[in-house]
């Protein structure tokens, strides 16, 4: 269980990552 929770979190901190990169990248682009 601990290490299906802690897989999760990772997978949800990496997909946020991702889009606040995203976000980063266009706001500088404009």
């Amino acid at each position: 269980m601990g290490i299906a929770i802690y897989l999760g979190l990772v997978g949800t901190g990496l997909a946020v990552a991702f889009v606040l990169t995203k976000l980063l990248k266009g706001i500088k682009l404009i």
